[in-house]
């Protein structure tokens, strides 16, 4: 009689899950086509941070929202990433006046070399809508990168396989000509001192990932570009 009752929760339980999956696959693909981005734009530039709340999510709804982002799934696969170290946070922000929301996810991969910075506005900031990161870095003596090998923005996904200087304006593109940090020197006791919300235990995978997530403006600050590069946005999304 154990057995039988224990079978029916587990078969209660996947259930549910695919019944979540379907529910968020059936929402993304019901969204509307996100706006233009107008011109090589920085987010965090224009918006000023008001409150953090820590979000608390468990590994399936982790999963589902890495299957149903386009942004997410471009650049890395479901099965890559440590759901159990994902960080997630909503943010308060303002922006031209008005209050509006962004939710920030760090989510590190299973190689414990990469991690995905996934933000998602409530209102297009300056056309972005949602964008992502995979980002690589080197742990030597000396050579401390952090290198950005992937950009998303609103969906579309460019992978970067060096700094590439595809354009110097938006005449050179299709679409447009978007700038990124191609490359970081980390300076951890800096990062330490501006983020009090993560606390360094020696994995600076799930320390970036914290601080992309609560911080994202100490991660912008203390962590100095030594090069920026273009690449070329082609299609509006």
């Amino acid at each position: 009689m154990l057995e039988g009752s224990e079978m029916r929760k587990r078969v209660l339980s996947v259930l549910v899950v695919l019944l979540l999956i379907g529910a968020y696959a059936a929402y993304a693909l019901s969204q509307p086509k996100l706006s233009k981005v107008k011109g090589c734009v920085n987010p965090f530039k224009v918006v000023k941070p008001v409150e953090k709340t820590p979000e608390n999510w468990s590994s399936v709804h982790v999963f589902a929202k890495v299957l149903t982002s386009r942004d997410i799934r471009g650049i890395a696969k479901p099965w890559e990433v440590d759901y159990k170290n994902v960080k997630i946070a909503k943010h308060e922000l303002e922006y031209n006046g008005e209050k509006i929301e962004m939710l920030a996810m760090g989510i590190p991969l299973k190689d414990g070399k990469h991690v995905i910075a996934y933000y998602k506005f409530s209102k297009p900031v300056q056309g972005v809508k949602v964008r992502a990161y995979l980002l690589e870095f080197i742990i030597s003596e000396d050579n401390k990168r952090i290198t950005t090998k992937a950009v998303t923005t609103n969906g579309e996904v460019t992978p970067l396989s060096s700094c590439e200087h595809e354009c110097s304006s938006d005449a050179d593109c299709n679409f447009l000509c978007m700038s990124y940090c191609c490359s970081r020197d980390y300076n951890i006791p800096c990062t330490i001192a501006c983020c009090g919300a993560c606390v360094w235990t020696g994995n600076l995978a799930y320390f970036l990932g914290c601080v992309l997530t609560e911080c994202p403006w100490c991660y912008e600050a203390c962590n100095r570009c030594i090069e920026y590069g273009t690449y070329c946005m082609d299609t509006a999304p």
